[in-house]
């Protein structure tokens, strides 16, 4: 299926199927904008970020049914085109809010349900303060949660911060982890958490950060 691919200069925008019930519109490298994650609900919909382009927010609101959404973090190409959203809920981290300037702050783990049912986490990250994630139906939604920091003009991890990360990651029922920007998208719980904990073995003790 095609996504947010221009026709005579306009973008069209359409889901993907990951699951039943759960969905995506994929990220775009020119403009930004990161992925966006579709939850189909009992009463409404679920979306995991809202991306940079009107056109996502656009195609979310002509969906016909009351929309909550979770922000991953503060980076605009998760969240600029926000104020074109029609949400009756917005949960977020308290230092995205102070960029989207409302919706309710998320602390620890808050779970919800709507025939499927939804755990909206707190997610240490070296990439991003105050970061969130949201299980649902066997996915866990990551967001840039996962990913290094650039610190200067090296890819770094905090180390703390990293392994809070996978100790996190490692309590999560989820089996199906989604990392926004990856092309391939669906990664096993097992490939990401190893993947971090080999970033983790190279710590040099005393040193705050570690080589990506």
């Amino acid at each position: 299926m095609c996504y947010n691919r221009y026709i005579s200069g306009v973008i069209v925008t359409e889901l993907l199927e990951i699951s039943e019930n759960i969905y995506r519109i994929p990220a775009s490298e020119s403009p930004l904008s990161a992925d966006v994650g579709v939850i189909r609900g009992e009463s409404g919909f679920w979306i995991y970020d809202i991306g940079s382009l009107k056109e996502n927010a656009d195609y979310i609101n002509r969906l016909g049914a009351p929309v909550r959404a979770v922000l991953s973090h503060f980076h605009r190409d998760h969240i600029g085109a926000l104020q074109y959203l029609n949400a009756e809920r917005i949960f977020l981290g308290a230092n995205t809010y102070k960029y989207a300037g409302r919706g309710e702050t998320v602390k620890g783990d808050l779970y919800l349900s709507d025939g499927i049912e939804l755990h909206i986490f707190e997610l240490p990250s070296s990439h991003s303060k105050g970061s969130l994630g949201l299980e649902a139906g066997g996915f866990a939604f990551l967001g840039d949660g996962v990913y290094s920091l650039e610190k200067g003009g090296r890819a770094v991890y905090n180390a703390t911060l990293l392994k809070d990360c996978i100790e996190k990651l490692k309590t999560l029922r989820a089996e199906k982890f989604l990392l926004s920007h990856e092309p391939k998208f669906v990664f096993s719980k097992d490939e990401v958490i190893g993947g971090l904990e080999r970033v983790y073995s190279k710590r040099i003790k005393n040193e705050a950060y570690i080589e990506a």
